[in-house]
């Protein structure tokens, strides 16, 4: 009797299963795709895990993009005693410092930056200079294992004030990206550090770059007042009731990006243009105007590890509220095998911009190259939305 009721599930699932196979052959799965605002006639397309995968050829044209996949070879887990990661840069993301613990805020107390620096040393880890950092990422330079580089954002005083003579202290160098607008005086908030104070550090081996001039804010992108980063955005003129043309935003970002560089030169000697965004946040746009300025490597605040192919760099976050200096060391240890570490399987050249790929990755199907639809916005910054329920595809590269 058991025996019967064994068989009977077992052929009505297989007849289900059956079912739904011929009903997707008879019946497939339609996608409609609207590109920028436009009816686009659907491509043909793969779901794969719930992923949607379409053309490159259907992007090329439909967003008038050029499209390339290259992967990246599979690297071997490094062996020896205290190496967690070979040919690897784990970057640390700080903002403020100050002498007590600053509840609610991106700060770091002065004990904690001196135990994390403590920590380092102790497990093996080599703190390196942004100049290593851009000759390993540029120019094929060596770093030791288990590199790690130090970044502070937005000027603050607080890093010539408390973070810099711990920093000479154990001998080590730490890069801070400045809002440069803000160095000039006009941008408020809290104090930043200054010229003279820059110059005095950079003696020491500290390193200053760009973070904008004026575009670390948000910007109204609508007429109904949404609020979204400057730089990686359209921008809604009210008094001519209408969004920039993508022209004009161009030139708006070009400017900024260009008089900080200019700025950081004049000023502090910079010989190399590195760009870490606001919010860590950008857009195609953005990355094509910078790389025109000769701007080859960024950072965002994307959690991961950077190999040599990562120019738009991921950053671990050192001042996260309630983690402890041994539980990031802990963190660091795991170096990619984290699970919410991103490491980069292979790139994608779009307009000849190397933008990694960590997920979902693209693959060959009938000759004809597959890009897996929210990874590649998630890569480009094309935004795009997916409703699995209306089958609708929406595309659009603001």
């Amino acid at each position: 009797m058991k025996s019967s009721k064994v068989k009977l599930l077992t052929l009505t699932v297989i007849s289900a299963v059956l079912l739904v196979f011929l009903y997707r052959m008879i019946f497939p799965i339609q996608y409609s795709f609207l590109v920028e605002g436009k009816e686009s006639p659907p491509p043909k397309f793969q779901l794969s895990h719930g992923e949607l995968f379409v053309p490159a050829s259907f992007l090329e044209n439909s967003l008038g993009l050029k499209i390339k996949w290259d992967p990246l070879p599979q690297e071997s887990t490094p062996t020896g005693k205290g190496i967690y990661y070979r040919d690897k840069v784990l970057t640390l993301m700080y903002h403020a410092i100050s002498p007590e613990v600053q509840k609610g805020a991106s700060s770091i107390s002065t004990s904690e930056f001196r135990t994390q620096l403590e920590l380092l040393k102790k497990n093996n880890f080599h703190i390196i200079t942004m100049d290593q950092y851009a000759d390993f990422m540029l120019k094929g330079g060596k770093i030791p294992d288990n590199a790690v580089l130090l970044t502070f954002d937005d000027g603050y005083e607080s890093f010539y004030t408390y973070a810099y003579p711990l920093l000479k202290e154990f001998g080590d160098t730490a890069t801070n990206f400045v809002i440069v607008g803000a160095v000039d005086g006009h941008v408020p908030g809290l104090p930043k550090l200054t010229w003279d104070q820059m110059r005095e550090m950079k003696k020491s081996g500290m390193s200053f770059y760009n973070h904008t001039y004026d575009a670390h804010h948000m910007i109204t992108v609508n007429s109904e007042g949404d609020q979204k980063p400057a730089l990686a955005h359209l921008q809604f003129l009210p008094k001519e009731n209408r969004v920039e043309t993508v022209q004009e935003y161009r030139n708006r970002i070009d400017a900024d990006l260009r008089h900080a560089d200019n700025r950081l030169q004049t000023e502090l000697g910079n010989t190399r243009n590195i760009l870490c965004f606001p919010y860590g946040k950008y857009s195609l746009t953005a990355l094509e105007v910078a790389q025109s300025q000769g701007i080859n490597l960024f950072f965002t605040i994307g959690k991961g590890i950077n190999t040599k192919f990562d120019r738009i760099g991921y950053r671990l976050d050192a001042s996260k509220a309630g983690e402890t200096p041994e539980h990031l060391i802990a963190r660091m240890k795991r170096g990619g095998k984290e699970s919410e570490n991103a490491e980069t399987k292979g790139l994608l050249m779009v307009n000849d911009i190397p933008l990694p790929f960590s997920g979902s990755v693209p693959k060959m199907k009938d000759n004809e190259l597959m890009i897996p639809l929210r990874e590649f916005s998630a890569a480009t910054k094309v935004n795009m939305t997916l409703s699995n329920r209306d089958r609708k595809v929406t595309l659009s590269m603001f």
